[in-house]
């Protein structure tokens, strides 16, 4: 099987998970980074995603709304990595985490709703073109 399967985090009380939604998932890698005894002094998207609570596709939102910035001057198309002390003060600041929520739910809601014009636009309804 692939080695990189979400694997069930589970709680004290079992019947707790059960009861609600379903057992929550974390990707091998995330629950690697997150189990380790000390950190990298450097992450990689995915990793700074994992340690904060967001998908890696979000990292880039929040690299250009300037709440996160790479180490160095990276090239656009670079792979860009974050130092971790900079991550965890910001995992520490609740009100740089809401401010990254509010700026990650803007962007989806923006490009929802740039998805849901043009579908619009291609299929008229009741008739009109």
């Amino acid at each position: 099987m692939n080695a990189h399967i979400n694997e069930v985090i589970t709680t004290k009380n079992d019947k707790v998970a059960k009861s609600n939604k379903g057992p929550e998932l974390i990707d091998a890698p995330a629950k690697e980074l997150l189990n380790m005894r000390r950190l990298p002094a450097m992450l990689d998207p995915g990793q700074a995603a994992a340690l904060i609570g967001y998908a890696a596709h979000d990292i880039p939102v929040l690299i250009s709304a300037g709440l996160l910035k790479p180490l160095g001057n990276p090239p656009a198309n670079a792979v860009k990595h974050f130092a971790t002390v900079q991550v965890m003060e910001l995992a520490g600041e609740i009100a740089q985490l809401s401010k990254m929520r509010n700026v990650v739910y803007e962007h989806w809601r923006i490009k929802n709703a740039n998805k849901t014009r043009a579908r619009q636009s291609r299929h008229p309804r009741n008739g009109q073109h």
